[in-house]
């Protein structure tokens, strides 16, 4: 336990459980010459327990004593790092509480005033000395402690900026494992100044200071700073630039994330990047930086890309691209912030935050493809099967640098990969999203990504799992169709998911769109289901033609209605439920629709507006998540009725 400076001595009792044979062991404890190791039995029985106790001196000043404690038997023998903390008593109490949204909790937070803070500083006239501190759920004490240290930009506060942009949540939706620190810079001002955290060891104090309160709050159990990546928004680019070679207890800057923020210092993250650093950097088109942001790109020539793909936010050493969304939304669009951290990170608290690419099926063989984070605990991946999604079943294992696997498909099942973490239990690593395993006839294609601000908050979800036991099909994220992987024009019938994606996690990009419209030309059939892709596309303009294209036009945001049925030539389709409770996500926003020329209703509201319109032998457009029929033979009667319609 923390003591405080001057306080005198602490002490540490050990229980140590026999698993082997009885007889003796040895323990000793080097290191720090203020740590002791009391006199001991050093005699068990089976099945016994002993005891050791370990004191520390106490130190007069703030000290961080650290030992190694050694217990040995005939056949082996066990390490274990000791630290012994005498604290700053000048540190105030920080208050901790949980950081919630409905059912999901995605960690422990506080905002605490401390000395290191950036203001007060010479020559500033701010004086707001708080800093926010953000410990994810699952965080794992695996070393020196990793953090995330955000500088925000003009015109803010910390209470202002935090839920805006949402990095504490980010954090925690991007898998890494790592400790996010924001401290307050200039206060409702156009300046990037961040005072004291300007000059050289003035980063490296401040987490000292947050290291002794997680230490001493016994969120941690090791009190020395580790790794770093450094972020920013807007302003906040000078005071990244300048602790680029900032160098903790036992780390260093890995990362530096600019989000619409390279407005100077662009040789010194050039410098960075061609070090060894590893750099992302977007921007807008009203934002300012997009002159600085192209200049870096085409400087760093081989070193850099511009598109920010899982493979190259994962292995370039720098990624520098366009955002389309305004100069506030760029740490937010499509996740930004998140998907920078979850793509750079090698220390996930769950296993690394798979994404599965594709699971189709020939021939009876099965293949799984898959993208994860490179992660130094992750020792290989476990494929598994269910039947009911409920029970799993282990049917391959691949190495930690697998990205593939095949195996007998014996029956249509759900699969997912699963990582195997040397420091985890099997039930608590983090699962991919799971997709269904039957035939070729339909391809559910997965592009519901939104975990903010919509009614789906979890890392993982079943929909193309739900949606492809109903279509008998396959499934494949759209990330892996954009990519290339394999070919929609293999596929009879596409279903395309996006859930409640809307604005700013695009429902269908212009990429997707051309893709799609391609695939149609080509004698494609096309289902699209979403709650908001008629108010995004054609409400917004974000596609208005394309959606027409279809068969649909926007008519309103919401239906207030949670029962449809079948219309006109579905018109037998009787009434079912959605977005209820056997429903994997409630659903507030169903769109309503209208036809286009040359289209017809093929499902309809309770109140008669319609809910999915669609062309004969072509396409249809859902105005509801189909993932969300509360019944799932319902839902398989719906999707057999919308295959009817597109593909007689």
């Amino acid at each position: 336990p923390g003591i405080g400076a001057g306080r005198g001595a602490s002490t540490l009792t050990l229980r140590l459980d026999n698993d082997g044979a009885a007889g003796t062991f040895a323990a000793s404890l080097s290191g720090d010459p203020r740590l002791h190791l009391a006199p001991f039995d050093a005699s068990v029985d089976v099945d016994g327990q002993a005891t050791l106790v370990l004191t520390f001196d106490g130190a007069a000043s703030p000290t961080i004593a650290e030992g190694l404690l050694r217990v040995s038997d005939a056949t082996t023998t066990h390490e274990a790092v000791v630290f012994a903390v005498a604290g700053d008593t000048t540190l105030p109490a920080a208050t901790w509480s949980d950081l919630t949204t409905g059912p999901t909790r995605y960690g422990k937070t506080t905002t605490v005033r401390l000395k290191t803070a950036p203001f007060p500083a010479p020559g500033a006239n701010w004086t707001d000395d708080s800093v926010n501190v953000f410990v994810p759920d699952g965080f794992i004490d695996r070393g020196p402690i990793p953090f995330v240290v955000h500088f925000h930009g003009h015109g803010t506060t910390l209470a202002a900026t935090l839920p805006a942009h949402k990095y504490r949540e980010q954090v925690w939706a991007s898998g890494a494992n790592a400790i996010l620190v924001t401290p307050q810079g200039p206060v409702n001002a156009a300046s990037g100044n961040f005072g004291k955290l300007m000059t050289r060891g003035g980063l490296e104090a401040l987490l000292h200071d947050v290291a002794s309160v997680l230490y001493r709050d016994g969120l941690v159990a090791t009190p020395t700073t580790g790794d770093l990546v450094l972020t920013e928004h807007s302003g906040g680019y000078q005071a990244v630039a300048l602790n680029l070679d900032a160098q903790t207890d036992q780390g260093q800057v890995l990362a530096a994330h600019l989000f619409d923020g390279l407005y100077g210092y662009s040789s010194a993250y050039e410098s960075f990047a061609r070090a060894g650093g590893f750099l992302r950097s977007d921007y807008t088109t009203g934002g300012g930086t997009r002159t600085n942001n192209l200049a870096l790109l085409s400087t760093l020539g081989a070193l850099a890309t511009d598109t920010p793909t899982a493979d190259d936010l994962r292995d370039a050493r720098a990624v520098i691209w366009f955002t389309p969304a305004g100069h506030s939304d760029s740490t937010w669009w499509e996740q930004a912030f998140a998907e920078a951290l979850r793509w750079g990170s090698t220390n996930a608290r769950r296993g690394p935050r798979i994404e599965l690419r594709t699971a189709t099926v020939n021939l009876g063989s099965a293949t799984i493809t898959w993208r994860a984070p490179h992660d130094d605990w992750t020792t290989g991946f476990a494929i598994e099967a269910s039947t009911n999604g409920l029970e799993w079943t282990t049917v391959a294992t691949a190495p930690a640098d697998a990205e593939r696997a095949t195996f007998t498909l014996i029956g249509p099942r759900r699969v997912r990969v699963v990582p195997i973490v040397s420091d985890l239990e099997p039930e608590i690593a983090l699962p991919s999203d799971s997709y269904w395993l039957e035939s070729r006839a339909v391809l559910v294609v997965d592009g519901f990504d939104r975990i903010f601000g919509g009614s789906w908050t979890d890392l993982r979800h079943d929909s193309a799992a739900r949606v492809g036991q109903a279509a008998k099909g396959s499934a494949a994220s759209n990330e892996a169709v954009l990519e290339g992987d394999l070919r929609l024009a293999d596929y009879p019938v596409v279903i395309w998911l996006v859930g409640d994606e809307s604005l700013a996690d695009h429902t269908f990009t212009a990429a997707e769109q051309a893709l799609l419209k391609s695939y149609l030309d080509g004698g494609g059939h096309l289902i699209i289901s979403g709650s908001e892709v008629a108010y995004d596309l054609g409400k917004n303009g974000n596609g208005t033609s394309w959606l027409a294209s279809l068969g649909a036009v926007y008519q309103a945001d919401s239906a207030n209605q949670s029962t449809a049925k079948g219309a006109g030539p579905l018109s037998a389709l009787g009434s079912f439920g959605f977005g209820g409770q056997g429903a994997p996500y409630l659903e507030d926003f169903p769109d309503v629709v209208t036809t286009s020329t040359g289209a017809t209703t093929v499902l309809q509201y309770a109140n008669g507006m319609a809910a999915a319109v669609g062309k004969a032998g072509k396409s249809v457009v859902v105005g509801f998540p189909l993932e969300v029929i509360d019944d799932p033979a319902r839902l398989t009667d719906v999707v057999a009725a919308l295959i009817g319609f597109v593909a007689p």
